[in-house]
């Protein structure tokens, strides 16, 4: 393999490695701009010039690779390169790259969503001079809406072309280009081709300098007052990766966090709004109970009990059913209840996307189908009617919340049951219909395993506090199960229903939440 020698630092690295891959996975800083792992090298910024010793100008790192080469023509009889990042030649380049890109750029910082995350704004401390010299009236154009909620300042743009890129390479869209040459240049779409793509979204996302953002999170908070949570979107069975931006009980956005092994560095639209249904649902507080045709609220003990007595009323005739939009953790659970008939409602569909770069957008729209089924044992395929013929009078559900829609066949069926239990956190068709409600935690709120298509578990964690009365749904069904049998084992914490689970299946043995991290932990190619 070459040996590479940066600012003195000796780096074995495989052939045909950037100089700037190289730096960056021995944490020695590079600035960029133009330049994205994901997408075609173009070299225009400029930012990442260094010195390699022989060759007679400056090289842009992102686009200078490492190979062996011939005995004789190694540096110093050793070093296949020999590279300089912090020079006063490389310095003062940089500093006069920078007073470049910020000739027209406004000083608006303290108005600017990227504040706080900016590439321009960090490199200026960093690498540039502490003095503007440039005198003259800066350009100014006005704000362009492009579509798909993503407005241009054109003022900020410093033409890196990451979105050019990325709607061509990505999306496969094409809907942006590079207008005009020179001192006129800037981004554009047709006027009868907006930005019209589900990942449009994350042009504002790669956008190094806040040129482009999104009108869904303009001028909402400040990066430095939110908390950011890494978790699982919820969206689809692909369970891209994503960082949860919330300040106290309110989720502000989402973006991509890369995880090469789902999905890359992107996500789509669907996942990156769809945190908005959950603003305005008509929450279950706390356990309900019915009497007549209205709930009345009961305290936890009073609802367990209730839901016992309900249970044993039709021991023989009762059924479970698991959701793909809980967790691995409380589909098991259930499924330890109700051992002899076990179903869930038809799956909710979307249509299946795959992109040019083989980004997927799932037609399967809960996140644990393929969680659900390895950990639930004997999933009644039609489960309408098995209902019908084993006489099943008592339901206990989890439901799938917001994003079930119950038809009339359903309804039907759920209306004739003597006893209906429902887990869900918001008072959805299905809870309307129920004789108690138990109040589980909302998606943004649980903990726990989930398993997207491909078998890869992945860490769900909590990003809003809980407020209501409700308990994890875990919990809930910890106590269901306890009351039913108090001889069963009593688990304290959600680890040991996790080590419980493994015990059972295979695939899940030694499955905890640092082993899954924050990358996820593939079951694919081990004995099922």
């Amino acid at each position: 393999m070459p040996l590479l020698k940066i600012d003195g630092k000796e780096i074995e690295i495989k052939s045909g490695t950037t100089v700037l891959q190289a730096a960056e996975a021995n944490g020695i800083e590079i600035p960029y701009y133009c330049y994205h792992p994901a997408l075609e090298i173009v070299g225009s910024c400029r930012m990442c010039l260094v010195q390699v010793e022989g060759m007679p100008k400056l090289q842009v790192s992102c686009n200078t690779f490492v190979s062996d080469v011939s005995s004789d023509r190694k540096v110093d009889g050793k070093y296949d390169m020999v590279v300089h990042t912090q020079n006063d030649l490389v310095v003062q380049e940089r500093k006069n790259i920078l007073e470049f890109l910020l000739l027209n750029h406004p000083l608006d910082c303290s108005v600017c969503d990227q504040a706080g995350e900016c590439y321009l704004q960090d490199y200026s401390f960093k690498f540039g001079n502490a003095h503007s010299r440039f005198d003259e009236n800066k350009r100014v154009r006005p704000n362009e809406f492009l579509g798909s909620q993503i407005v241009i300042n054109h003022n900020r743009c410093i033409m890196c072309s990451q979105c050019v890129r990325f709607t061509q390479e990505i999306s496969g869209t094409s809907e942006l280009f590079v207008e005009a040459r020179g001192y006129n240049s800037k981004i554009a779409v047709l006027e009868d081709n907006p930005l019209d793509n589900l990942l449009a979204g994350n042009v504002a996302d790669i956008c190094p300098v806040g040129a482009l953002l999104s009108t869904d999170y303009i001028h909402k908070n400040r990066i430095w007052n939110l908390k950011k949570q890494p978790s699982v979107c919820q969206d689809c069975s692909v369970g891209c990766n994503v960082d949860v931006f919330s300040q106290t009980d309110q989720i502000l956005r989402l973006t991509a966090r890369e995880n090469l092994d789902v999905n890359g560095y992107f996500m789509c639209d669907i996942g990156r709004y769809g945190f908005h249904r959950y603003e305005e649902i008509d929450r279950v507080l706390q356990p309900m109970v019915r009497k007549g045709d209205s709930f009345v609220s009961a305290d936890w003990e009073t609802a367990i009990q209730k839901t016992i007595d309900l249970i044993k009323k039709n021991k023989s005739n009762t059924a479970g059913i698991v959701s793909p939009f809980h967790t691995n953790e409380s589909n098991f659970l259930l499924g330890q209840i109700f051992k002899d008939v076990l179903g869930s409602l038809p799956p909710i569909t979307g249509e299946e996307i795959t992109y040019p770069s083989g980004f997927r957008i799932s037609a399967d729209r809960s996140p644990n189908t393929r969680g659900m089924n390895d950990i639930c044992e004997g999933i009644v395929e039609d489960l309408a009617s098995k209902i019908k013929t084993q006489d099943i009078r008592t339901l206990f559900i989890l439901d799938d919340g917001v994003d079930r829609k119950l038809d009339d066949k359903w309804k039907k069926i759920i209306g004739k049951m003597d006893s209906v239990i429902v887990l869900s956190y918001a008072m959805t068709d299905l809870a309307k219909l129920a004789h108690v409600v138990l109040p589980g935690h909302a998606p943004l709120e649980r903990e726990g395993t989930i398993t997207n298509d491909k078998g890869r578990i992945q860490w769900l964690r909590p990003s809003l506090p809980v407020k209501v009365e409700s308990k994890p749904d875990w919990e809930i069904l910890m106590l269901v199960r306890n009351a039913l049998d108090k001889k069963t084992e009593h688990f304290v914490e959600l680890g040991e229903v996790m080590k419980k689970m493994g015990e059972k299946f295979e695939n899940y043995a030694g499955i905890t939440f640092f082993k899954v991290g924050n990358q996820g932990y593939s079951i694919n190619g081990k004995s099922s």
